[in-house]
């Protein structure tokens, strides 16, 4: 359950965030409090019982399809999970703001089992964001292998490639899903660092943005930094059709990709903003620090602003080992230009306590109001 965190980690150790309040004045600042109908909109006692990741793609304007990373599948008695395991992902469906529909896999003998699996049959994947065009949804998968003759852990796996699945019949029951995958070839993985996109998509004119992260050594030093690919809007699915902005310019080498802002772990978003008329990245400080930052730019490249604290997670006081992590902002489910949903992952770095603290490991909701003109 704790598997993912090792990339999560490595940013926080490396000490790749740069974190800085900025000279912002207090009654500029956006308010964020927590959003608990949202919370108890998800909070199950049987079945689907908690997960992380939480990326969510809208499917039509009243249509949202969430993509969950580890999940809990099982009961909560008493305060607790019981008779539960853990898959390595699931997806829902929202109408509106009404209780999501949860759905898996199920094995031949009726265990759960993952929603998307690798078709090589090779390891599981991890769910990135995703987008809906007119051919259909977009998603991004990770591909993750354990590894062989190692004792069991929570490390003992390696990230081994990423996949671009295309539904192209999302409107039907995800049951009926046509799923196909290709490898992204220019994703690149090495124990020293990573090259990443898919992490948030974004769609601005006639151009689909996809962000990611670049965590590779630069001058001997680890970084994790923004980076950014685009590609018109009909050729999203055509992989040598995406272009990497690289000094300025849209370019065809990936390897040679700018870094935009360092600071980014493996997990935020990038939004337009209509009340701060700017684009905002939302992450969580430091990866795990338990504190939702954003950043603000005029335009989907850049140059961002320093990293100003939104709000900061009670979770992290807990005396369950708890961290926080995987913020990351839903702007098809706010409800006025002023206001961002956004949503972090509470956890623990003992298996026990997310067991017999059934509070951990659901989506928490914050709701951000921004003033008009101001960041």
């Amino acid at each position: 359950m704790l598997q993912k965190f090792q990339v999560i980690v490595r940013v926080f150790m490396l000490g790749c965030c740069i974190f800085l309040i900025g000279n912002a004045c207090a009654d500029s600042l956006p308010s964020a409090q927590s959003a608990p109908e949202w919370d108890a909109l998800f909070q199950h006692t049987n079945g689907w019982t908690g997960a992380d990741a939480n990326f969510s793609v809208p499917l039509s304007t009243n249509k949202t399809l969430w993509l969950f990373g580890d999940t809990w599948i099982g009961e909560v008695k008493d305060g607790k999970r019981t008779n539960t395991v853990m898959i390595n992902n699931t997806i829902a469906i929202q109408d509106g703001q009404s209780r999501p529909e949860f759905f898996r896999g199920t094995q031949l003998d009726g265990r759960p089992t993952s929603f998307f699996k690798p078709q090589s049959g090779h390891g599981y994947f991890w769910p990135f964001h995703g987008i809906r065009t007119a051919k259909g949804l977009y998603v991004v998968l990770q591909q993750v292998e354990n590894i062989p003759d190692r004792k069991p852990g929570p490390f003992n796996f390696h990230l081994t490639s990423l996949s671009l699945a295309h539904i192209p019949n999302p409107d039907d029951p995800p049951g009926q899903w046509k799923v196909s995958q290709q490898k992204v070839p220019f994703a690149m993985y090495s124990p020293k660092g990573d090259l990443v996109f898919g992490v948030s998509f974004m769609r601005e004119g006639e151009f689909i943005y996809i962000y990611g992260f670049d965590s590779r050594p630069v001058n001997g030093e680890a970084q994790s930094s923004l980076v950014a690919a685009r590609v018109p809007e009909e050729h999203l699915g055509e992989l040598k059709a995406w272009r990497f902005f690289t000094d300025g310019k849209w370019e065809m080498n990936a390897k040679q990709v700018t870094r935009m802002s360092p600071g980014f772990p493996t997990e935020f978003s990038v939004s337009y903003q209509p009340a701060l008329k700017k684009y905002v990245a939302i992450y969580m400080a430091n990866g795990i620090s338990g504190r939702i930052v954003q950043r603000t730019a005029q335009t989907p490249t850049g140059p961002w602003s320093e990293p100003v604290v939104l709000y900061e997670c009670p979770e992290k006081s807990w005396p369950e080992k708890t961290f926080c992590y995987s913020a990351k902002a839903h702007p098809e489910l706010s409800t006025s230009p002023d206001e961002l949903l956004i949503t972090y992952a509470a956890n623990s770095w003992e298996l026990r306590y997310v067991i017999n603290d059934a509070r951990l490991y659901w989506p928490r909701f914050v709701r951000v109001k921004y003033n008009a003109g101001k960041e």
